[in-house]
């Protein structure tokens, strides 16, 4: 009885030990959430020859301790060509559902021209390029457009929307961009991402060295810009982000200092358990071949 009772006692060290290697990485600030929080690039509806030859795209961010919100002002810029016959195409452009206010401050031009557009659900069975959009709560604004032979039309998408950090307690809020939306487009692209946040700074972002961009930071007047860049080549990347914190801090140092103090004693402790339990058996074999 006492030796299945050993048993079961190593048994649920070993459980909690191999927990808490994985408590320690969700404690860390750099966690992402499985949905997203950001605004994409221009898709066609339908597979085309038209080519998206560069995009130079702004988030301007700042963060309002006092209203607890997160202000965003997006600016976008897109040149797309048409190699071939002139075409009427659908263009759709995801976002997700976190921005508030975004609907109403949305804006996109072509030369001066306003160009209508409208909102709807993700249509999760039919989206041709699912593959292209990270995140569930995503919606999608259409436009329709002309695009004339051997000619580039010029986008220019704007809105101003902002974020609720309650939302986002015990958790991470990442604001990101799509830059992997280019491969649903022909050609090569050329393109700029640059994030412009002011007071408080992120606690990640984006940096990986095995990739094919340039990254920058650049310090501005009461902020940092965090900048990304591609030169005329196919974008592996899927998107580039910054991101925020919210973990309670008490709640983060509690459990820091418990898998600090915790972990080597489990260790310590199932050592001993194992070294009493292989000399209980030992004096066991002895006074069994003593009598």
């Amino acid at each position: 009885m006492r030796k299945n009772q050993v048993r079961i006692l190593i048994f649920f060290f070993l459980i909690v030990l191999s927990i808490l290697p994985i408590y320690a990485s969700k404690s860390k600030a750099d966690v992402i959430p499985l949905d997203s929080t950001g605004a994409g690039n221009f898709i066609p509806m339908e597979d085309c020859s038209l080519i998206m030859t560069n995009a130079s795209v702004s988030f301007e961010i700042n963060y309002s301790k006092t209203s607890n919100k997160i202000f965003l002002s997006f600016n976008g810029n897109y040149t797309i060509y048409n190699p071939a016959e002139s075409i009427m195409m659908t263009l759709l452009a995801p976002f997700s559902d976190d921005f508030k206010n975004l609907e109403s401050t949305c804006m996109i031009k072509s030369e001066d021209n306003t160009i209508p557009f409208s909102f709807r659900e993700r249509d999760l069975d039919y989206y041709p390029w699912d593959e292209y959009i990270s995140g569930n709560t995503r919606k999608l604004l259409v436009i329709e457009m002309d695009f004339p032979e051997n000619d580039s039309i010029e986008l220019e998408y704007i809105f101003d929307a902002y974020l609720n950090i309650k939302d986002y307690q015990d958790s991470v809020l990442r604001i990101f961009y799509d830059v992997g939306t280019s491969r649903a487009w022909n050609g090569t692209i050329t393109e700029r991402v640059e994030f412009n946040l002011y007071k408080k700074q992120p606690d990640s972002y984006l940096n990986s060295s095995y990739d094919n961009y340039e990254f920058m930071i650049f310090d501005i007047e009461d902020g940092q810009s965090y900048v990304w860049e591609w030169k005329n080549e196919m974008i592996n990347t899927d998107s580039v982000y910054i991101s925020y914190s919210y973990y309670s801090e008490w709640r983060y140092s509690f459990g820091k200092l418990f898998l600090i103090l915790f972990y080597p004693v489990g260790i310590i402790s199932l050592i001993v358990i194992v070294v009493l339990l292989r000399r209980r058996r030992k004096r066991k074999i002895k006074e069994n071949f003593a009598s």
